[in-house]
């Protein structure tokens, strides 16, 4: 195994445009690799000492490259360091997905580290196709918004309540009937038994995994 470390550094821009790679690649080191992950996305990964502050890095670079690129609302994420090159690689998709989710949580003229995502480091660091297939999988035909949404706001109560039925009764006025025979309705079509700890774990991850992919998207 390598013992090289990575770095992956993600920054986010609504209005630099074609400025943003020219800034990224200006303030990098010279052997970064510079890569426009997504239209407003460009990332730059390279190797770094073991005992590097990713933080202050990452920190340090967004104010560079926010200055020339003048955006003061320059979003910034750090991944790693990691080691070799699937380390990189991981680096990459972790610092491009945190940025993309902080930029609609509270992430604009900051840097976030992936590590500071909370639950949702649980779900990304991996393809967003691989997590929407997993969602999908896991609840059936609950990935239907349009058609289930009171199933899915009275599985998300379900689940944040510690499965209370009572709790889910009051947070969404309905009577406690109504929320068991929801909750069969659940379990009927996502194959899932509620009073299993692996299957509750399973719909949780499922629906953190769309509610991430909804903010990256927007």
């Amino acid at each position: 195994m390598s013992d090289t470390r990575y770095l992956a550094i993600a920054f986010s821009s609504r209005i630099a445009n074609g400025n943003l790679r020219t800034a990224v690649t200006a303030a990098a080191p010279p052997d970064a690799k510079v890569v426009r992950t997504r239209s407003d996305v460009v990332a730059a990964v390279f190797e770094v000492e073991e005992d590097v502050d990713a933080r202050s890095e990452g920190e340090r670079l967004r104010r560079r490259v926010s200055k020339d690129a003048d955006d003061d609302e320059l979003s910034v994420a750090v991944s790693g360091p990691k080691r070799g090159a699937t380390g990189a690689h991981l680096a990459l998709l972790q610092a491009e997905q945190a940025v993309s989710l902080a930029r609609t949580n509270g992430g604009k003229a900051k840097t976030t580290h992936f590590e500071d995502l909370g639950s949702y480091r649980f779900v990304l660091g991996q393809p967003e196709s691989d997590i929407e297939a997993f969602a999908e999988r896991v609840l059936g035909p609950l990935a239907d918004d349009d058609r289930y949404a009171d199933l899915v706001r009275t599985l998300e109560a379900y689940l944040k309540l510690h499965g209370s039925v009572n709790g889910v009764a009051r947070e969404l006025y309905l009577h406690r009937n109504t929320v068991r025979q929801r909750l069969r309705r659940i379990g009927q079509l996502t194959g899932a038994k509620l009073s299993s700890s692996d299957d509750r774990l399973a719909l949780q991850l499922a629906l953190l995994g769309r509610q991430a992919l909804e903010r990256i998207a927007s």
